[in-house]
């Protein structure tokens, strides 16, 4: 007998189950690539006015390893030129890319279809040369547009708040952008893109000795208030939706309340609002699914658990003479793989150990609450591992769970000392990991492909809102993966499309105990000679009439 739940999150599972691809039927789209209508992956507010940001001329000098250490690096302070570094390294551009007589950009963060539909806004204060207020990112041109001019108690609330110099990050999604191509599916995948994004943010303000504490209790109206969206005229079916915002305060200070103070967002939000958005699409679908599922999982007004991290006996090995900032930087999607490509089995070791939650290390350490997600492995290539289908356990108290949850002939034997990886079914599933990938052919010619399977139904019983949170995880994960290919010599791929209950069925799960929320693939990459790449900010001047491609 299937659990009765509440009203909201009964429209959360309903979305998820409605959203499912099966091998005879998607998730509902428009079914065609309607590229009249391709929306403009980069927002501006005309009329704002904009304040161009220093691009950095030397990265900080910190190693890649050091990304990943308890101990940070001496804080920068918050002037104009850090924090433009900052957003460079979050979210600023990593390149163009042209294939005749298409050009298309890329970013630090990834996205699905490279469609972004994340955009970024700060609160700033006390940052010499600028007014108090919000202010909006544009990454093409890599400025900032002023939205509000606060009042001086604003900033000065926030840095007694945090006992110091801080800054307030908002991430919202234009879910316009997804919908365009995936249509219903696309909510689904806007939060992937929030948790990428996250990832991206917290590496950065590694970089610079600063730490991200997200503030996951404070309500979707508050947000919008702050952000000035509950003022904002936006074209029909082109709104923002506020995500998460998040404080920035140096790392090796005491962590701030995850909550912003009393009277902060009325004081912030009371100045006058400058700029209108510009139109992203000529014309624009509405999908209602999207609108319920919007609704019903939007922040509630609860402090959220910061969570408990497992102590791991895995000691990933240092990649020697590799600095953060250029693995940052020339981060990729692989498009194709060598299917002769093989991975040691040390890398394989220090690749997923990164991935295992540690207190005071980036990305985990945002007091998003304790890990929801553990991993299932294809294994493809990878040297003294038989091939097969593996279960990564990145939290104690998963390991029961899912021994309960999936088939219980699967094997669960040790495949390591340090690490909870157990081999689930020997034999080559190179085939299975393409075809549910969607049928495609990078999960199967890949080192190994994933699956990453959350706490459903018992995530969602009393907390809808979490529904969002369990894809940004899934992103969190992503983004590390990402990193860590790039740094050993490899390159990942997320992959959004997959059948979600046949990955389900071939694991033996038989309710919504456990659910796939996203793929990832790790491979030698194939690249294209064909494609040639420029500088992500030089020239300027030719970027302004560029468009997207479906590279990440």
């Amino acid at each position: 007998m299937r659990p009765t739940h509440n009203p909201q999150t009964q429209t959360v599972i309903d979305y998820h189950e409605r959203t499912k691809h099966h091998w005879h039927r998607m998730a509902r789209s428009a079914g065609f690539m309607d590229w009249a209508n391709q929306p403009d992956p980069f927002r501006r507010y005309i009329g704002a006015p904009a304040i161009s940001l220093p691009l950095s001329t030397a990265d900080p000098n910190l190693d890649y390893d050091s990304l990943y250490l308890a101990a940070a690096p001496a804080a920068a302070p918050p002037t104009l030129a850090r924090i433009a570094a900052f957003l460079e390294l979050a979210l600023g551009l990593s390149a163009w890319k042209a294939l005749g007589r298409d050009r298309w950009a890329l970013r630090i963060n990834p996205s699905s279809g490279n469609l972004h539909p994340t955009e970024a806004y700060l609160f700033l204060a006390q940052v010499a040369g600028l007014p108090d207020g919000l202010y909006h990112y544009a990454p093409r041109e890599h400025l900032i547009e002023r939205r509000i001019t606060a009042p001086s108690e604003a900033g000065a609330c926030l840095r007694a708040h945090c006992g110091g110099p801080a800054l307030l990050v908002a991430l919202s999604s234009v879910i316009w952008r997804e919908a365009w191509k995936y249509g219903e599916r696309a909510f689904r995948y806007a939060q992937l893109d929030i948790g990428h994004a996250l990832a991206a943010l917290g590496f950065a303000a590694r970089l610079q000795g600063w730490r991200l504490t997200c503030l996951p209790g404070v309500s979707a109206d508050r947000q919008a208030r702050l952000l000035g969206f509950d003022r904002t005229d936006w074209p029909p079916l082109e709104e923002e939706t506020p995500e998460l915002l998040c404080l920035v305060t140096p790392a090796a200070g005491k962590r701030p309340s995850p909550a912003l103070p009393p009277g902060f967002i009325r004081a912030a939000a009371s100045g006058p609002l400058e700029g209108r958005p510009n139109r992203l699409s000529p014309k624009r679908r509405h999908w209602e699914a999207i609108q319920r599922v919007e609704a019903a999982t939007r922040p509630a007004e609860v402090p959220e658990d910061a969570g408990r991290f497992a102590a791991s006996k895995h000691r990933p090995g240092r990649p020697v003479g590799i600095q953060a900032a250029d693995v940052i930087r020339r981060r990729r999607s692989a498009v194709a793989f060598d299917y002769r490509g093989r991975m040691d089995r040390p890398v394989f070791c220090d690749l997923l150990a990164r991935t295992l939650p540690m207190s005071q290390c980036p990305p985990f350490d945002m007091a998003l609450g304790p890990p929801r997600i553990s991993l299932v492995l294809f294994l493809h290539r990878v040297a003294d591992l038989a091939p097969g289908i593996y279960i990564f356990v990145r939290h104690p108290t998963h390991r029961d769970a899912l021994r309960a949850a999936l088939n219980p002939d699967l094997a669960w034997q040790p495949a390591s000392p340090t690490l909870p990886l157990f081999l689930l079914k020997e034999g080559d599933c190179r085939a299975a990991a393409a075809d549910l990938a969607c049928r495609q052919e990078i999960a199967g010619s890949s080192v190994f492909s994933l699956a990453m399977l959350a706490e459903f139904e018992t995530t969602l019983s009393t907390a809808p809102w979490r529904y969002r949170q369990l894809f940004w995880e899934a992103g969190l994960i992503g983004q590390v993966l990402y990193l860590e290919a790039e740094a050993r010599g490899y390159r990942g791929t997320g992959i959004g499309c997959y059948y979600d209950d046949p990955v389900h069925q071939l694991l033996g799960i038989q309710d919504r105990s456990w659910q796939d929320l996203y793929h990832f693939t790790v491979g030698v990459p194939l690249d294209d000679p064909r494609v040639q790449t420029f500088p992500p900010y030089t020239p300027r001047e030719d970027t302004s009439g560029d468009a997207p491609s479906a590279e990440r």
